[in-house]
């Protein structure tokens, strides 16, 4: 009956889960727009000086790019891009900052989270920051703290109550 008692979603603002252990926190007035195309050109009118990133790469605070594919990426920037949407010369970028949230994830058990959520060789350098995480598709690099999901927002609980249970 436990399936039954659905617990209220939880905002994808703020602190999420508040543990001894573990803390995911989900990161606020961020920008998220993908790209696509020339990934190269596009960071430089978006972001100038702006990494791209693969997976488990260390993530900086400002502007970042995380690739998803070859001629695709998800830009993170430290303010919304509104007026980033539609092509330009070779490239290509959607707002989607309601469409991304970004979770933090740290404290002492955030390594074995990690290990549980994913069997993706982390050391393996793999210049795609695409993962699979407890069985959904999330963008993954690292933070001082812990390590960062991007996961797309109507996935957010399903992700939170996997974290909750780790």
């Amino acid at each position: 009956m436990r399936e039954m008692a659905w617990a209220p979603a939880r905002r994808g603002e703020g602190t999420q889960i508040q543990r001894a252990r573990l803390t995911a926190r989900a990161l606020t007035g961020h920008g998220h727009a993908l790209i696509s195309g020339d990934l190269g050109a596009a960071i430089a009118a978006l972001a100038p000086g702006a990494p791209l990133l693969g997976l488990y790469a260390a993530a900086p605070e400002g502007a970042h790019a995380l690739r998803i594919a070859r001629d695709r990426a998800l830009l993170v920037t430290r303010a919304p891009l509104a007026a980033a949407d539609g092509w330009r010369d070779g490239w290509c970028a959607t707002c989607v900052d309601d469409g991304w949230t970004a979770i933090d994830v740290e404290g002492f058990d955030a390594p074995s989270a990690l290990a549980q959520g994913t069997s993706a060789n982390l050391a393996a350098n793999s210049p795609s920051a695409a993962v699979l995480f407890a069985g959904l598709r999330c963008l993954l690099v690292r933070t001082e703290a812990g390590f960062r999901l991007h996961v797309e927002t109507p996935w957010l609980e399903a992700l939170l109550t996997w974290l909750d249970g780790a």
